[in-house]
């Protein structure tokens, strides 16, 4: 008796512990986020196929102490943008003969009767670095399988081999224009753009490189009205977590101009990834963050779970910012939903100042040499050279001066200063960038490499008049030209130091310096100390222009 009691209570137990469980499932409403709970799921990729919207996800199964472990793609499909059916993986990175793991972010379009799904994995040998692949089946469902039996891209062939990293070919983005021609766009820290053949596994031309202010990765492509948009994560390659950003044109492969931040940065979750498509006369921007908890498991960096949010355009063709909600699409769309602030973003919008300066920008995007000829220069190659991004939000608190230490070699006065920086806020009346010179005590460090050092005198005059008006752009020279009574005369073999000055966990720009010793008569520092990679000092890129003294 006391057995089956046992066994009553037991059932009992899980009768009402599957209650509880379906009464927590009713409290959300469909279309509330996140969509999916039965796996984590990450980089939505949606693609509309008649009645039907297919959404593809990496199924995120990372465990204690891994950042990611992703092993395979799923889908998931809906009618109504409410109920939607798991259709379980349709492909496996080793699907790919020459890939060995890691199915990261991907898309499927539709073309000519066959549906394409354009990926990331692991190389394996020779390369061992993540590359594009192309899957092909003959329906949304697949079974996907290798269309070209080799990489589409990877290191070896994307035209940055001076800036080799093994992450650099991920994420691609697949479009097809009005016209019938197919793009693909891909990348980390460096964005690529290449026209596909009509047999989809091939470039129909060289591979170009797109330079946006703040890009990161995961970038998507559509378009309306004429109109293309390049959306895109933002700022992680700058410390930061990834928040969307968007740009638009009106040719594909044009210059883009940068529209500023989409959406913020998500729960619990360091990456961000987009997916928008119009379903059924409706815009929706699908992302991921990582607020879900799956039998008792957290959600983490690599266990994310994807959601969906209402996108609104304005009548001038840029996108209403979009704010993260519970509610998902659970209620009406509302075109007049304000956006919620980052906590990063500007305290204000750019305003014009009065200065002593006169600031010239991208007077060279992705510049390989400096513009004319400069008296003195920290490295020849400013964009090879421009790995590091330093701005004045490092760490907790931040820093209030960023400096370069410089030695001529002979006298002359500073007329012109040229620095290679890129990305940033841009500043505003609450955070302003200012530029200082000082002399430095030839004791103290008179190679430029003292571990810190003070200051005197600015010897560009008082600094309330030599404020920097930027607006964000993507890596490229920064011009500033003084005032004819700004012009020191500077003298061979003294130690000076250039620095922009702000407000300590500001980020208006980011000045890129070198990881090594690119120029051996200085250093970069910050908050007047030393900054060091591995032991070894590196420089801010930096060129001075002038008149030299005739003897």
């Amino acid at each position: 008796m006391k057995k089956i009691e046992a066994v009553r209570k037991l059932f009992v137990l899980s009768v009402l512990a599957a209650l509880a469980t379906s009464a927590i499932a009713e409290e959300y409403k469909p279309g509330e986020n996140p969509i999916f709970r039965n796996i984590f799921t990450a980089d939505p990729a949606p693609l509309v196929v008649g009645d039907t919207l297919y959404l593809y996800v990496g199924h995120d199964e990372a465990g204690e102490g891994q950042m990611f472990n992703i092993t395979e793609w799923v889908v998931y499909s809906t009618t109504d943008m409410e109920s939607w059916t798991y259709h379980g993986p349709v492909m496996k990175p080793t699907d790919f003969a020459w890939a060995v793991r890691d199915a990261w972010a991907s898309q499927v379009i539709e073309k000519d009767g066959k549906f394409w799904l354009y990926t990331t994995v692991e190389h394996g040998p020779p390369h061992n670095s993540k590359a594009i692949g192309v899957a092909v089946a003959d329906n949304p469902l697949g079974p996907f399988k290798d269309a070209k039996g080799s990489a589409l891209a990877h290191d070896a062939i994307t035209p940055t081999p001076e800036d080799p990293h093994d992450w650099d070919d991920i994420d691609p983005t697949v479009f097809t224009d009005d016209d019938g021609t197919t793009w693909i766009a891909w990348g980390n820290m460096h964005l690529y753009l290449a026209r596909l053949k009509p047999n989809m596994i091939e470039f129909d031309g060289p591979i170009r490189e797109i330079y946006l202010p703040n890009y990161t990765e995961g970038p998507w492509l559509h378009k309306r009205d004429g109109h293309y948009y390049l959306t895109y994560p933002c700022f992680a390659h700058q410390n930061m977590f990834e928040k969307m950003c968007y740009a638009t044109a009106s040719d594909i492969a044009a210059e883009w101009t940068y529209q500023g931040i989409l959406t913020d940065r998500t729960e619990n979750s360091f990456t961000i990834h987009p997916g928008i498509v119009e379903y059924k006369d409706q815009w929706y921007f699908f992302y991921h963050d990582a607020k879900l908890s799956i039998d008792g498991l957290p959600g983490a960096m690599g266990r994310r779970s994807v959601a969906v949010e209402y996108l609104h355009y304005n009548d001038d063709g840029t996108i209403k910012p979009i704010t993260q909600t519970k509610e998902g699409i659970s209620v009406a769309p509302d075109p007049s939903k304000t956006f919620q602030a980052p906590v990063f973003n500007p305290a204000g919008p750019l305003v014009s100042v009065t200065s002593d300066l006169s600031v010239t920008q991208n007077t060279g995007v992705a510049a390989k040499q400096w513009k004319g000829a400069p008296i003195l220069q920290t490295t020849t190659n400013p964009y090879q050279m421009a790995i590091a991004s330093e701005s004045f939000n490092r760490n907790e608190n931040g820093a209030t001066t960023l400096g370069q230490a410089f030695r001529p070699d002979a006298d002359f006065k500073l007329r012109e200063i040229s620095l290679y920086v890129g990305d940033g806020f841009g500043t505003t009346a609450d955070q302003p960038l200012t530029l200082a010179l000082y002399e430095l005590d030839e004791d103290g460090a008179s190679e430029g490499r003292a571990h810190s050092y003070t200051v005197g005198k600015n010897l560009l005059g008082s600094a309330d008049r030599l404020r920097i008006n930027y607006k964000p752009q993507a890596p490229g020279l920064l011009q500033l030209q003084l005032n004819k009574s700004r012009q020191p005369v500077l003298i061979a073999g003294k130690s000076y130091v250039l620095e922009l000055q702000a407000e300590r966990g500001s980020a208006p720009l980011f000045w890129r310096r070198t990881k090594s010793d690119s120029y051996l008569n200085g250093a970069a520092y910050r908050d007047r100390s030393l900054i060091q990679d591995a032991s070894a000092a590196g420089d801010f890129l930096l060129a001075l222009y002038g008149e030299k003294r005739q003897d």
